[in-house]
């Protein structure tokens, strides 16, 4: 099983005040969705309907498989819960190219949310100049002291039913 598989995992302790707590950070290859997907599914589903229905949860597991997206999971060895989901989108944009992530959900996010930071290396060393993150208004605090800045604001006005 994948989140037994240590080749693509990056294992240190997350929360630095309490070093008992350690997770797995998993990039999940394209070939190991399937693998994977009972165990996010539901999370990833949950997501896109908080963010307004753009996508089900099909046509994010059809994008990590053709590699249009990544999926990362926090997980925890010791009580063998994921903690945490990510799915990034690496874009090109005419200038520069950006790391999006388009959704990140779990519980306990103080546990995980220091694996941002392993996110933006890795989307560094793709040569992503920017992260970008569509997110609700409670992720702002969140991140601020990771060096993330609101830069615009979303309006959205349902023009009809999807």
């Amino acid at each position: 099983m994948l989140l037994n598989h240590k080749d693509n995992i990056t294992e240190f302790p997350v929360n630095t005040k309490n070093s008992k707590t350690k997770l797995d950070l998993i990039l999940c290859k394209p070939h190991e969705i399937n693998e994977v997907w009972m165990y996010v599914r539901d999370l990833i589903q949950a997501a896109c309907d908080r963010a307004g229905g753009f996508a089900d949860a099909s046509h994010i597991k059809e994008w990590l498989e053709k590699a249009t997206m990544q999926l990362w999971i926090a997980f925890d060895p010791n009580d063998k819960e994921i903690k945490c989901v990510t799915v990034t989108e690496i874009r090109q944009y005419p200038k520069y190219k950006v790391c999006d992530c388009k959704i990140t959900t779990g519980t306990s996010y103080k546990a995980w949310v220091d694996f941002m930071d392993n996110v933006v290396n890795w989307a560094r060393s793709l040569g992503c100049k920017k992260m970008e993150l569509f997110t609700r208004p409670g992720w702002e605090r969140i991140l601020k002291n990771k060096q993330f800045k609101k830069t615009h604001v979303q309006l959205e006005k349902t023009l009809w039913l999807i």
